[in-house]
């Protein structure tokens, strides 16, 4: 199983991941100007921004404390899988819209900003998959790689939030 300290440092994880959430609202960055037309649109990109980042953060949370259930047998093996499956299919469905807003008029930094949020999502499916693999077979090596992958989800995060002036989340 996990040791401890993998559950200690999810926790964190888990923790750190939402006081960004908080912190995070506003960063998406969008064309400057003072008519309604586009402040009405910046509003609604920076909506679609801060609960992005939001969905991301409890997404990454969610993971985390599954894992931690997993280790002290809260959860099974088949309910981990059916609860990460669930998250798995729900990132999918996201990744769609946020595709679609990338065929409206999106100025490039918005265009590169749902870029970023799409990768982020693709490594917290992942990580996911990871968790789920490491359920089924509890061997120390798919451990390792959930580990590996919960780390990149974190700094890809990080990266996608660097600029929000919220503290970078630990990778440990």
């Amino acid at each position: 199983m996990f040791s401890p300290r993998f559950c200690r440092n999810s926790g964190l994880i888990a923790l750190s991941a939402m006081l960004l959430w908080a912190m995070s609202f506003g960063i998406v960055r969008s064309q400057d100007t003072n008519s309604k037309e586009v402040q009405d649109a910046n509003a609604k990109l920076q909506a679609v921004g801060g609960l992005g980042v939001g969905h991301i953060q409890s997404t990454l949370g969610l993971i985390g404390v599954t894992a931690d259930a997993f280790a002290k047998e809260v959860y099974t093996a088949k309910q981990v899988e059916d609860l990460m499956n669930g998250t798995i299919n729900g990132i999918d469905a996201v990744k769609k819209l946020l595709r679609r807003l990338q065929e409206t008029d999106l100025s490039d930094d918005d265009e590169e900003y749902i870029d970023r949020m799409v990768n982020v999502y693709n490594a917290l499916q992942k990580e996911a998959k990871a968790l789920v693999t490491f359920a089924k077979s509890k061997k120390p090596a798919d451990a390792e790689l959930f580990d590996a992958a919960r780390k990149a989800a974190v700094t890809k995060l990080g990266q996608l939030t660097e600029n929000s002036g919220g503290p970078e989340p630990k990778v440990e």
